[in-house]
């Protein structure tokens, strides 16, 4: 063998090498881009048909959505979490402004909506925030200030 077929060798060897380390198949977890992050949130969150007692009477219990703040990966307790307003024809939540356990948990209780054979088989999503405590909601001059969302989770609810 002469040494140019050995030399097309190595390098063959080594480009191969050197291509297959730099190239990433595996996806990546997503990364909080700042110091406060959603985790353990309740997410999807399967929306069942209302029971009909032997009355008659819609017996459809709220189910639970939980988000636990961090902050620079460790619970955040005792902050407000507010979830946005959504199109009631996918129900509502009892609480929109919740505060977090000492765990960082926010707890909220949804109510699947009265008329659920209208959204039966869609997925809809609902979303909290985290503002920015520090901020005002109202400027210097009286006027509306948009508020300093920090944070936002989506919740999809699933309804089967």
């Amino acid at each position: 063998m002469n040494m140019k077929k050995i030399y097309s060798l190595v390098l063959v060897f080594f480009v191969l090498v050197l291509t297959a380390c730099g190239t990433d198949t595996k996806e990546n977890p997503p990364q909080s881009n700042g110091t406060y992050s959603f985790f353990n949130a309740t997410t999807p969150l399967k929306i069942t048909a209302p029971t009909v007692d032997i009355n008659g009477t819609v017996t459809s219990g709220a189910y639970t959505i939980k988000i636990q703040l961090l902050e620079f990966g460790l619970a955040k307790p005792g902050e407000s979490i507010e979830m946005k307003p959504f199109n009631l024809d996918y129900g509502f939540v009892t609480n929109t402004v919740v505060v977090t356990d000492t765990n960082g948990f926010a707890t909220f209780a949804y109510n699947p909506p009265e008329r659920y054979s209208d959204v039966k088989g869609q997925n809809f999503k609902i979303e909290a925030a985290y503002r920015n405590p520090l901020t005002q909601v109202s400027s210097a001059n009286g006027q509306p200030r948009k508020p300093d969302i920090l944070l936002t989770q989506e919740i999809e609810l699933q309804f089967r």
